[in-house]
């Protein structure tokens, strides 16, 4: 019996010691925290792409200022029954749109970190009065191209189809699951 003891117990121990290395694997997400700490089930644990919303999707994106409709007409062109005309106007307009958007990307960030280390060094008032406005500034500049977006959108589908999409997007408030499935 002590035989099966020492293999029961060599098994538990490479078994346990065998689920501490994906920890140190590179690209490897945190070991979920079994419902404990500050993350709630369905959460983004260690998800570093396109953000997986949890419970809280429905209510916060209908609460949005600007409904986030290009993905859905891309996603479903083929049932919006896109013409090659409109097609071709959609990837020109998102081309023009990528163009600067690295750049603009790259300074929101910067902005934002600035922001960020100010106030955790303690500063206040006249120092972070610049700092809030490029802030401000930047989620204005966001605000006014989800708002050209939109109109962009409804200027380039047919009646049909923008009927179609404010469908599909009042659809994807409501269901579970990812965005966009």
């Amino acid at each position: 019996m002590s035989k099966l003891k020492y293999a029961v117990s060599g098994l538990m121990i490479a078994a346990f010691g065998m689920t501490a290395l994906p920890a140190f694997a590179e690209d490897a997400p945190p070991p979920p925290m079994a419902g404990h700490g500050p993350m709630e089930p369905g959460m983004m644990h260690g998800h570093h792409g396109p953000w997986q919303h949890g419970p809280m999707r429905g209510p916060w994106m209908q609460n949005m200022p600007v409904p986030m409709l290009m993905p859905i007409v891309w996603r479903h062109a083929i049932d919006l029954k896109l013409t090659p005309a409109q097609e071709s106007d959609l990837k020109n307009w998102r081309n023009t749109q990528r163009k600067d958007f690295p750049a603009w990307r790259q300074g929101m960030m910067a902005h934002n970190k600035a922001l960020r280390d100010a106030l955790l060094n303690g500063e206040s008032g006249a120092a972070l009065a610049p700092l809030k406005a490029a802030v401000v500034k930047d989620h204005e500049m966001m605000l006014d191209r989800g708002i050209a977006q939109v109109q962009y959108l409804h200027k380039i589908l047919t009646p049909v189809q923008w009927q179609t999409v404010l469908k599909m997007a009042e659809h994807k408030g409501h269901r579970p699951g990812p965005w966009g499935k």
